[in-house]
């Protein structure tokens, strides 16, 4: 009886409007990734420039001697687009921010703006932020410090 009730619930439903219902699930699902998930990759600056001024979806790694950074535009944040910097792989240098990969901040930026994020701390928030604003406070403490007395005499010749 089953198996009669079943046949008997198809015959009743077109099978057009099982394959239509079936398509706007698909549909339903692939929009959905891309407008969620998906975000294109950018493989230059220019590309990156372009899309965080229109404050698109993007990802972009950008590779410099001191570092390699990622950026992803996230989208808009009230009348801001956050950008998400995160630091990849901290290179050779004396900047010593090795310790730091893995850590990420974002970015807030008005529309149309176009910028490395990490070169302004100003406009982020978030770990690495902290943690890079520590290590320049230590090396600023530390440069005072080693040069004292350069400007203590500089200062004496200003009075």
């Amino acid at each position: 009886m089953q198996i009669r009730e079943v046949r008997g619930f198809f015959s009743r439903i077109d099978r057009r409007v099982i394959i239509i219902l079936i398509a706007l699930i698909i549909v339903g699902l692939l929009i959905t990734y891309f407008y969620f998930f998906y975000n294109p990759r950018c493989l230059s600056y220019d590309c990156f420039q372009r899309h965080m001024k229109s404050c698109s979806k993007v990802n972009f790694i950008n590779e410099q001697q001191e570092a390699s950074w990622g950026y992803d535009v996230v989208g808009r944040a009230g009348f801001d687009c956050n950008v998400k910097v995160t630091l990849l792989q901290a290179k050779k240098g004396e900047l010593g921010i090795d310790k730091l990969n893995g850590y990420s901040m974002n970015c807030y930026y008005p529309p149309g703006t176009a910028a490395y994020p990490e070169r302004d701390l100003s406009m982020c928030h978030g770990r690495l932020k902290e943690e890079l604003q520590g290590i320049i406070i230590t090396k600023l403490h530390t440069y005072i410090i080693d040069n004292l007395g350069k400007l203590d005499d500089e200062l004496s010749k200003v009075v």
